[in-house]
C-alpha cells in the first residue's frame, strides 16, 4: 500500500523563491507498520512546521492526508502521485487549495507550487514549492 510514494521517501531540502535565499527541510518515512506515510516539515520562515499523515482507501487510489502545523492549523487534503506528478488538494467551501509538483526523471527534485481559490472557482498562485532530496 502507498508504494507510489516511496520515490518522496528519504530527507528533502524545501525551498520557496518567494521567501529569497532560506531553506526548509522535510522527512518522508513509513510508520513500523507501513500503512501510512508520514512527512514532517520544518519550512522557511514565514511559513509553519507541519505534519501530514498519508493514509490509503483499498477502493480508490486517491489517498488522504491528514495535516497539522505549527499554527494549529488542521485540514484533510487528497492525494495522488502518479507518471511523476504529485497533486495535493482541498475543496473545502471558502478556502480550496491544491497543490501540483513534478518529480524530476532521476527522483532528485520535485518542482511545483500551490495554488488558492478563495471562491472555489477562481485559481491564483499561492506560492512556488520545490524540493531537493539529500538523503
Amino acid at each position: 500500500m502507498l508504494d507510489e510514494f516511496d520515490a518522496l521517501l528519504g530527507e528533502w531540502k524545501l525551498t520557496v523563491p518567494q521567501f529569497g535565499a532560506t531553506a526548509g527541510r522535510a522527512v518522508f518515512e513509513r510508520l513500523k507498520e507501513g500503512g501510512f506515510v508520514v512527512q514532517r516539515s520544518y519550512a522557511p520562515d514565514p511559513a509553519p512546521d507541519g505534519v501530514w499523515i498519508i493514509g490509503a482507501d483499498d477502493s480508490t487510489e486517491v489517498r488522504t492526508v491528514l495535516y497539522h502545523d505549527s499554527r494549529g492549523v488542521a485540514r484533510v487534503y487528497q492525494t495522488s502521485l502518479v507518471e511523476g506528478v504529485w497533486r495535493v488538494w482541498r475543496d473545502a467551501p471558502g478556502f480550496a487549495q491544491r497543490y501540483t509538483g513534478t518529480l524530476s526523471p532521476d527522483g532528485r527534485t520535485i518542482t511545483g507550487a500551490w495554488e488558492i481559490a478563495r471562491d472555489n472557482a477562481t485559481w491564483a498562485k499561492d506560492f512556488d514549492l520545490n524540493y531537493t532530496k539529500t538523503g
